[in-house]
């Protein structure tokens, strides 16, 4: 359209001048009938133009109408879609295999022990809307893990794929997750408002390289903080307000989510995420502070009303196409805590340079520091302290688009922070499926 109306204006200006020009030769040529002809075809012309300009104003003025209707997030979901159209629903099943070695023999009745442990999920999404969404996971897991015998900070398999420290019996299914959100749309920013059955860890304490038990690293130290005191699945809320350069969350949760009493024991947090792009490369950069409701025994003292509470830092950049860099650190009350720091950082490397852009290596390295009221506690029974050190190296193998195999490998020196303990290694097998 916009073409077309330049045209005719060029063509315009054309006539214009060959008018003037023919006018201005000679008066006798005013009178040829050959300027008559071209004076109406000028009218014409400038007609056809007039017409045409108020098509383009109308089709411009119904184009920034659609665009502030879009902003506004207020497009609803084609009303042809049915019930089914509109959800999404998803089943992954993982299994692991381990073998524990190096460990204690006073710790493990075999020095050298295998575990196993499958865990499967469903899950179902249905959008409302473009501003409503509700969201369900059923999980159902069974299997031994070896954090019940090999005791340390950092940990061996996080909880979601072992299955063993729920409150279930073994192969019961339980609902992880069962919320309803909402989203208040203005302009290229959101406020997000979420409230169920919620897991906080799903939008707090995120990284990009380190937050994925199926395809990451195992380890829970490298999967959220280990310095803080997370609440269990239970009823809680958590209001986001997301931009194109900064976030803001607040989160609500029950403690320990047993159901009961859910507002005299709060878990909160409270956390802003950065995104920068130095070198023009993205990074996210969160910073948090919690607070744990609950009470809790002072390790040296006699309180025992005492509350959790810490701050942490989770950021993320990646440092080339397919290099990644991931960092965390945390700081708990030092008088109820048996480790009141804890460090992780590490790198993920994409399999593309080797011609596999679907694989991917981690390594991971961590640290829990101890906090002085725990050493001297353990040094009082005569035991000698050190800060637990723990390193994992993981490569993720696709198969094909529903399979991944990955492979990885543990160690932990100074477990629980008792100096005199072995450390030991820890091989696992991963399969992760996915549809």
């Amino acid at each position: 359209m916009m073409k077309g109306r330049r045209i005719y204006r060029e063509v315009l200006r054309v006539l214009v001048c060959l008018v003037f020009l023919s006018l201005s030769v000679s008066p006798i040529r005013a009178a040829d009938p050959e300027v008559e002809e071209l004076k109406r075809l000028l009218q014409q012309v400038m007609e056809e133009n007039r017409r045409l300009a108020q098509r383009v104003n109308e089709l411009e003025r119904r184009l920034e109408a659609y665009e502030k209707e879009a902003e506004k997030g207020e497009k609803p979901v084609p009303a042809e879609k049915t019930w089914y159209q509109r959800m999404n629903l998803g089943l992954s099943v993982a299994g692991v295999v381990h073998g524990v070695v190096g460990a204690d023999r006073e710790v493990l009745r075999d020095e050298d022990k295998g575990y196993a442990a499958t865990a499967v999920d469903l899950e179902a999404a249905v959008e409302f809307s473009e501003k409503d969404r509700a969201y369900l996971l059923l999980e159902m897991g069974s299997g031994k893990n070896p954090e019940d015998e090999v005791e340390s900070f950092s940990g061996i398999i996080d909880e979601s794929l072992s299955m063993v420290p729920v409150a279930t019996d073994d192969g019961e299914v339980r609902i992880s997750e069962a919320w309803y959100e909402h989203d208040f749309l203005w302009g290229t920013s959101r406020l997000r408002l979420r409230a169920g059955k919620i897991d906080i860890t799903t939008d707090f304490d995120t990284n990009e390289y380190a937050n994925d038990e199926n395809e990451q690293f195992i380890s829970p130290i490298f999967i959220n903080n280990i310095a803080v005191e997370w609440p269990d699945y239970g009823f809680g809320a958590m209001l986001w307000f997301e931009s194109k350069k900064v976030d803001l969350g607040l989160g609500y949760a029950d403690a320990n989510g047993d159901w009961e009493n859910i507002f005299d024991y709060p878990f909160l947090i409270g956390q802003i995420t950065l995104r920068f792009e130095p070198w023009g490369r993205p990074g996210n950069y969160r910073f948090y502070a919690w607070y744990n409701g609950e009470k809790h025994a002072e390790i040296k003292g006699n309180d025992e009303n005492e509350r959790g509470y810490g701050v942490g830092i989770s950021l993320d950049q990646e440092l080339l196409e397919g290099v990644g860099f991931f960092l965390r650190y945390g700081w708990q009350n030092d008088e109820v805590y048996p480790y009141d720091q804890a460090l992780s950082g590490g790198f993920s490397l994409s399999g593309r340079f080797w011609g596999r852009p679907e694989d991917a290596l981690g390594l991971g390295a961590g640290v829990a520091f101890l906090s002085n009221d725990y050493e001297d506690m353990l040094e009082a029974e005569g035991v000698n302290t050190a800060d637990e050190y723990h390193l994992e190296i993981f490569y993720r193998f696709r198969v094909n688009d529903y399979l991944r195999l990955t492979p990885s490998l543990e160690w932990t020196d100074n477990p629980a922070g008792y100096e005199d303990r072995d450390d030991f290694w820890v091989f696992t097998l991963r399969a992760f499926f996915e549809f």
